[in-house]
């Protein structure tokens, strides 16, 4: 996303004044466009690191545990599946979540987002949607995106705060290789709706390498993080993939915390819950420690937003530099 104040079209070149149609969910307005001016802005260039373990003590930190096993990523949190065969492809996955209240970030321009996807891992193919949060002129703005790479993501509308989401991806049953994103609101359908999207066998094969259900800390178009904003915790419910649990037997399964590179915990994934398919992830409220089953790496989280170091923070492959990518453009 844009360093320089973020304006939340996801419509790359574009200029969308005014507040466009406007439909009721629960009596709640919800608008197809801001006022906000459009950017070519880049949102989930993920960094892989390596599984968080012991690191060494910096300050006076209480613990937090992390899921045994839970890698490092310096701007994604959550859980990621590839299938345990390699003859096996995802198809679909859905997932909900209730999007934060964002207003106690104190930095214009802090920034999250949440989102399920399939593809991204193994490949630089990723078909995803979701809701970006920000804080612009002092008031958080909220937009529901969808997103198929190398394209730019495309906004569909603005939700407010505690707004429930459902959103699912799905090829099509009858029309191959047609892809299907739907999504609802509180429970009701939206009056508006992504389009069917067409994919080649190549890239449909290439997204079902793996999926995704992530919280994130957007970066800018110059791959530099934007301030975190405080999300507070959001729980992610009924998340599936090709109709089973996150946690069923043909997944492998990957717990990934968002840490800073000085080895501050940023965003924390809980355990799944007992159903398979239900996890949170939280920005620390206080000065934490993250320890897993491997031993224990101290952190202090953002007061008013995480800065970026300069680091680079696109998403490579695990060929390239030990990290993945996937390359968002915003």
């Amino acid at each position: 996303m844009m360093k320089t104040r973020l304006k939340m079209k996801i419509a790359s070149s574009a200029v969308l004044v005014g507040l466009g149609v406007c439909s009721l969910v629960n009596s709640v307005p919800l608008h197809t466009t801001s006022s906000l001016k459009a950017s070519t802005n880049v949102l989930s260039r993920y960094h892989w690191r390596r599984p968080s373990q012991s690191s060494g003590t910096q300050g006076n930190n209480n613990n937090v545990t992390l899921p045994t096993g839970t890698q490092e990523s310096e701007n994604w949190a959550g859980y990621i599946d590839t299938p345990t065969s390699t003859s096996s492809q995802y198809t679909s996955i859905s997932g909900s979540w209730t999007v934060p209240d964002i207003s106690a970030s104190q930095q214009n321009d802090a920034a999250s987002a949440q989102w399920i996807g399939l593809g991204g891992v193994s490949s630089t193919d990723l078909l995803q949607m979701g809701t970006v949060e920000q804080i612009q002129n002092g008031q958080p703005v909220i937009e529901v995106f969808w997103e198929q790479l190398p394209s730019s993501a495309q906004n569909v509308m603005t939700v407010p705060a505690g707004s429930t989401i459902s959103a699912t991806i799905a090829e099509s049953t009858d029309v191959n290789p047609t892809w299907n994103l739907t999504f609802t609101i509180n429970g009701q359908a939206s009056s508006q709706t992504i389009a069917p999207v067409t994919l080649d066998t190549s890239y449909a094969q290439e997204i079902g390498t793996s999926a995704e259900w992530i919280s994130e800390d957007p970066s800018d178009q110059n791959n530099q993080l934007y301030p975190l904003a405080n999300m507070g915790t959001v729980s992610y419910q009924s998340a599936t993939v090709n109709g089973g649990p996150l946690n069923y037997t043909t997944n492998q399964v990957q717990p990934d915390a968002m840490v800073s590179s000085s080895g501050n915990v940023l965003i924390v994934p809980s355990a799944l819950g007992t159903d398979g398919a239900s996890f949170t992830t939280s920005v620390p409220t206080t000065s934490t420690a993250a320890s897993t089953s491997t031993g224990t790496t101290t952190s202090t989280p953002p007061t008013s937003g995480y800065q970026p170091n300069g680091n680079s923070f696109h998403h490579r492959g695990y060929g390239q530099q030990n990290a993945f990518w996937s390359n968002w453009g915003w």
